[in-house]
């Protein structure tokens, strides 16, 4: 009994890591891959391109403020201090881009949540369908050279704290 108990707890544990490693069906863009070339305007009246952002670490956000994970991520990185550590480096950018919603919706959200970073708005998806079909929210580190270091879907705590610890290493 205890050797079969054994081997179900090793077969458990083999399912999960393999689900962990699973290529994500609805990416388009992928760790490795160079950040695509965009356009996004920002609910502080800004316009960033995907070429203002070389010599950088970017953390790409795409979410919308329908999404409940995508509520809950942003609350959590509110209240992390790590987080606003990152912020205030002069290497790094925060980049939400809000998926089908324009920016007067995006930012009065915002706004009514306390948030002070701006976010990008793609009211037709044109910008999230160069990352992927489907599924938010869905996070990119990308480094200074433009290339995706990280690419996580849907929201978890510890998937939080790992784009987090792969920043600061980036920008040491």
């Amino acid at each position: 009994m205890r050797r079969l108990v054994a081997i179900l707890a090793a077969l458990c544990v083999s399912l999960v890591a393999f689900s962990q490693q699973a290529e994500d069906p609805w990416a388009r863009i992928h760790e490795g891959d160079r950040l695509p070339d965009f356009r996004v305007s920002l609910t502080d009246g800004t316009t960033i391109t995907s070429a203002d952002l070389e010599g950088k670490v970017v953390w790409v956000a795409l979410w919308a403020s329908w999404c409940p994970s995508c509520r809950k991520e942003f609350k959590r990185l509110a209240a992390n201090q790590r987080f606003a550590q990152l912020v205030e480096h002069e290497d790094f950018l925060f980049l939400p881009i809000a998926r089908e919603e324009n920016i007067a919706t995006v930012a009065a959200w915002l706004r009514s949540k306390g948030y002070k970073w701006p976010s990008g708005a793609d009211p037709t998806r044109e910008i999230y369908e160069l990352f992927a079909e489907q599924e938010i929210p869905r996070n990119l580190l990308v480094g200074r050279d433009g290339v995706v270091e990280l690419h996580l879907t849907t929201y978890s705590k510890r998937e939080l704290e790992e784009i987090i610890d792969k920043a600061q290493e980036m920008l040491n």
